[in-house]
């Protein structure tokens, strides 16, 4: 199989682990939202950034990888939460620190599928925010295999 690695599995789950997420959609639907305001609280999407070839293509082919070629995958989850209480970013992140965290705890370490490799977590940071919503990524890795189905 050479597709691009297929984020469904991920956002499957996080809506079965994560209870406090109200949904979880995926890079078409954080796409079609046009306004910081018109995101859900308690909502995440899970978007593929970038596949590559760990191996530098270009090195000699005694020090070329053998067998299937692999594909180190980035990917990201965005997570949406509101604070009514005051106009501050810091507060509104307080307040998605354990919806960030649940997903977080989801996700590190698992395994989607066979021959993929445990996710690992790389950082995590605001996107955005106003008066009363706030937009967190994670970005996580795995590394998965083209060319076959074992």
């Amino acid at each position: 199989m050479n597709e691009p690695f297929d984020t469904l599995p991920i956002e499957t789950r996080l809506i079965e682990q994560v209870d406090a997420l109200q949904c979880v959609e995926g890079a078409a639907e954080y796409a079609a939202v046009k306004s910081i305001r018109d995101f859900r609280h308690g909502s995440a999407y899970v978007v593929l950034a970038k596949e590559m070839n760990p191996n530098d293509p270009n090195s000699p082919a005694g020090s070329r990888q053998r067998g299937r070629p692999q594909a180190v995958c980035t990917f990201g989850v965005i997570t949406a939460s509101r604070n009514y209480r005051s106009r501050s970013g810091a507060d509104a992140l307080r307040d998605a620190r354990p919806l960030i965290g649940a997903v977080r705890t989801a996700l590190i370490g698992w395994v989607p599928e066979k021959p993929l490799q445990p996710i690992t977590w790389i950082q995590g940071d605001v996107m955005e925010y106003d008066a009363n919503t706030l937009l967190w990524i994670d970005v996580f890795t795995t590394t998965h295999y083209l060319g076959g189905t074992a």
